[in-house]
């Protein structure tokens, strides 16, 4: 027995009929009728009361109409289950991702190569107009020494009451991350391609960049804060006027998994949209302050 034949029998169960079945299971009527004549010399009884007509099952085909119904339904159940496996299985680099402290990361880091191809996997991230609108800078091991001079420089301008500890924390994170780059949003005066869709673009290139780590098999985490705000600090690393440090990126082998975390249900940030009753006057909506703000790069409204 084969399933396209269970498949068939199944039909004919539904519909009563030949010529219906035949149409439900996408095959000419002859094609129905062989496949049940099939089923017949395997099972070795009749199943179809005989007639030019369909007249019903026999005992035995009611047997094993029943049967075939419980095993079809197991197997579209597996198959199901199967295919659900082979797609979390695809989505798995993304599923798992999650971002590592750099107390969690340790040496070796990703190699040249790997940055390149890290690099490569930003580089193919949605951006309108091709416009690349950000950059990376890589701090390499002989200039760490200097990069933690300027982040306890930053903290001391911060906070001139700074413990030796919370001094000590801000040279830590320009020597602890094996490899340690800034990301750098470089918006393009272009008027077709709004500021705002460079900051996605930007957004988008990142999130492909530590998901390009996570696949080679290196732990990654984006830092803020701060200190990305400090012009002084954003002069001495090479920021223009019009750039934005948008984080340190550090990246390493995982020696310690972060603890878990709750997972966001699809539905909490997912809606479908209804339009509103025809009736309702509905009002101007007004772009919010908040997203106004440095986005209009070409009117200097930064």
């Amino acid at each position: 027995m084969v399933i396209p034949q269970l498949r068939c029998l199944v039909a004919l169960g539904e519909a009563q009929h030949f010529g219906r079945a035949a149409q439900a299971s996408r095959v000419s009527q002859p094609e129905l009728l062989d496949a049940i004549r099939a089923l017949e010399q395997e099972y070795g009884h009749p199943l179809v009361k005989p007639g030019a007509v369909f007249e019903g099952f026999t005992p035995q085909g009611e047997l094993v109409l029943e049967w075939a119904r419980s095993f079809l339904q197991h197997s579209e159940a597996l198959h199901h289950d199967l295919q659900t496996s082979r797609e979390e299985s695809a989505l798995a680099p993304l599923l798992e991702r999650r971002s590592v402290s750099p107390k969690r990361l340790r040496a070796p880091g990703p190699r040249p190569e790997h940055i390149d191809l890290i690099l490569q996997a930003a580089l193919r991230a949605p951006d309108h107009g091709g416009l690349h609108p950000w950059r990376v800078v890589e701090f390499r091991e002989a200039q760490r020494a200097a990069l933690a001079d300027r982040f306890e420089a930053e903290k001391r301008r911060r906070d001139p009451l700074a413990s030796p500890a919370d001094l000590r924390k801000a040279r830590e994170h320009a020597t602890r991350p094996p490899v340690l780059l800034a990301f750098v949003v470089v918006p393009r005066p272009r008027s077709k391609v709004p500021a705002r869709e460079q900051w996605l673009s930007a957004g988008a290139a990142l999130g492909n960049l530590l998901n390009a780590a996570h696949q080679l098999g290196f732990g990654a985490i984006v830092l803020s804060g701060e200190r990305c705000f400090d012009p002084v600090l954003g002069a001495e690393l090479g920021i223009g006027p019009d750039e934005f440090l948008a984080g340190f990126v550090s990246l390493g082998s995982v020696v310690e998994a972060p603890p878990p975390r709750s997972h966001v249900l699809p539905g909490q940030v997912w809606s479908a949209w209804i339009p509103p009753p025809a009736s309702l006057d509905q009002p101007t909506r007004q772009p919010s302050e908040s997203l106004n703000l440095n986005l209009d790069i070409a009117n200097d409204k930064t």
